[in-house]
């Protein structure tokens, strides 16, 4: 007769995120909030340009831009899946951070303004729009001198903010 040999399973060790779950949520803060847990320690990365949500928010933006002494407002048509846009956005943030006391600096998903995009003949992207009272410039592209040098132009007061289509002599 053979002794009988007990066979037990091998041992498993615990889920490693319930084996962590205490590390993570008291020993490293940053973490848990990274993942939507603990109370928000980490900092929020902070712009200078405001996405645009809802048509009363463009109303109030295109309001305040034809107030007298304001703000130059330069509005950015994107999309999230536009690869230009996505290149262009670390240019936009450094040139709202350098101008921030002269412009207001907003983006608008073409994908939820596609009217206002299209009545003002947005047709490639990013298309951005330098208004004052009324639209002074479009710069189109990703050419981050191009943008900088318009914004430049009339912020210092250089712009004529109206050109006679035909001029009387």
């Amino acid at each position: 007769m053979e002794p009988s040999v007990k066979v037990t399973p091998p041992m498993r060790s615990p889920k490693p995120e319930i084996a962590t779950r205490g590390i993570r949520d008291h020993l490293l803060p940053s973490t848990a909030a990274s993942q939507g847990r603990g109370e928000g320690n980490k900092k929020m990365p902070t712009t200078n340009v405001t996405a645009i949500q809802s048509n009363e928010q463009l109303k109030n933006v295109l309001r305040k831009a034809k107030e007298p002494n304001s703000n130059l407002v330069v509005l950015e048509f994107m999309a999230p899946w536009s690869e230009p846009c996505k290149f262009m956005r670390p240019a936009l943030e450094k040139i709202a951070s350098d101008f921030k006391d002269h412009a207001d600096f907003y983006t608008l998903d073409v994908e939820q303004f596609k009217t206002f995009a299209r009545n003002t003949r947005v047709e490639a992207l990013p298309t951005f729009l330098l208004v004052r009272k009324t639209i002074l410039e479009r710069v189109i592209g990703v050419s981050k001198d191009e943008l900088q040098r318009s914004i430049e132009k009339h912020i210092s007061g250089i712009a004529i903010d109206h050109v006679p289509t035909r001029i009387e002599v």
